[in-house]
């Protein structure tokens, strides 16, 4: 009797929330007991396969699943929270009980589906709440990528959300890399295929095919979509530099080949492929043709030499690579410590040399970070003594 009159209070306070007060009192006690024995489970994740997680990891993701579901929340029309916690479970079955189930029998059935209605699971409202919980779910995929060990991918189809009536389990698996060793150099290297987690088939991968014209070679005749790889030194080298997880460098490319516009630039030996995160261009990956594959040999910071942005900073500043390493702009660790976008004259110079949108970059995760910067004359004193 106490669990039953907790969840009551929890979805009368919802139901408030969501449509205003005095439409819960229209729910008799026989549906407020359908909808109790009915009611959601929390969230549950479900390890498919003996090595899609480590006991350590699966522990780590439930802690901070319980975390973001927490912290998140979906506005509702009235202008108030519900956290994604709450609304997978008690605002779920409140909205599919009333959209599929409250027949004429309960007096008052037309106020709740018109005030409901906006709700319904066929909604504009509903898909892209759907969307955004799917989305904040499943990136974790990107922080548990591995090089050998493959690509965890996240299922829905057991989560209420996607489907009426289902008890909420996530599931997860893990998705087996294609990598093999590869002759660069005059040593034998292992790089692994690049593709996408299949929009239609939870256990295979979706391989990218790049053909020469979207790299930026338009002089060859029939052209041929070749795979791609990376190094493991490329998305070690990505992850170190940029701040964000190996993982992403394949939903990138994934991405940008299958529906953006590459933006390449070709060199004599190789091509540097623009990279971003979101809009922020962050630097390129170092891309050439090996036999029957395009590969990714590296990844180059925007402020890295060999990038035209690289190559300005350098003609501006006299740095030199150890300079740029000792000042850690060689990577985003400078911009995340000190205050380089609130000093005018430092802004300028990233600016006019083409990094302005590290600065942006650092922006938003300074934002998300929340931790105080610091005054920015280390890098001032440094500069001077070069000339600058």
């Amino acid at each position: 009797m106490a669990r039953r009159a907790v969840f009551y209070h929890r979805l009368r306070i919802i139901c408030e929330k969501m449509v205003g007060p005095g439409l819960f009192e229209l729910l008799p006690e026989s549906s407020l007991r359908l909808l109790y024995v009915y009611r959601y489970p929390d969230v549950k994740v479900v390890v498919r396969g003996t090595g899609a997680m480590t006991g350590k990891e699966l522990i780590e993701y439930r802690q901070s699943l319980v975390e973001l579901l927490s912290e998140h929340y979906v506005d509702t029309l009235r202008g108030e929270h519900i956290s994604y916690a709450r609304f997978l479970t008690d605002a779920l079955v409140l909205i599919h009980y009333i959209e599929y189930r409250v027949g004429n029998r309960i007096k008052g059935f037309s106020k709740l589906r018109e005030a409901f209605a906006p709700y319904f699971t066929d909604t504009d409202w509903f898909r892209h709440q759907r969307e955004k919980i799917v989305q904040l779910m499943s990136i974790s995929d990107l922080a548990l990528y591995d090089f050998y060990r493959g690509t965890v991918r996240f299922s829905f189809d057991r989560m209420a959300i996607e489907r009426v009536g289902k008890n909420n389990e996530l599931l997860v698996y893990r998705l087996a890399h294609t990598t093999k060793l590869h002759e660069i150099d005059g040593k034998k290297r292992h790089v692994v295929r690049m593709g996408m987690p299949s929009s239609t088939k939870v256990d295979e991968f979706e391989w990218i095919a790049v053909r020469p014209s979207q790299l930026g070679i338009l002089d060859i005749e029939g052209e041929v979509p070749l795979p791609i790889y990376a190094q493991q030194h490329a998305l070690d080298r990505f992850e170190e530099r940029a701040v964000m997880w190996r993982g992403y460098v394949q939903v990138y490319l994934g991405q940008l080949f299958l529906n953006g516009s590459p933006k390449t630039i070709i060199r004599k030996s190789h091509i540097l492929l623009e990279c971003c995160i979101g809009p922020h261009k962050i630097g390129y990956f170092v891309v050439s043709l090996h036999e029957d594959k395009w590969l990714i040999r590296t990844f180059l910071f925007l402020t890295n030499e060999g990038t035209p942005e690289g190559n300005k900073l350098k003609q501006l500043t006299k740095l030199q690579i150890e300079d740029k390493k000792y000042l850690m702009i060689d990577r985003m660790d400078a911009f995340l410590i000190y205050d380089i976008a609130g000093d005018n004259a430092l802004q300028k110079l990233f600016t006019k040399a083409g990094c302005g949108s590290l600065l942006q970059y650092a922006e938003v995760l300074n934002k998300a970070g929340g931790n105080p910067l610091k005054n920015p004359d280390f890098i001032y004193q440094y500069l001077s003594k070069s000339g600058f």
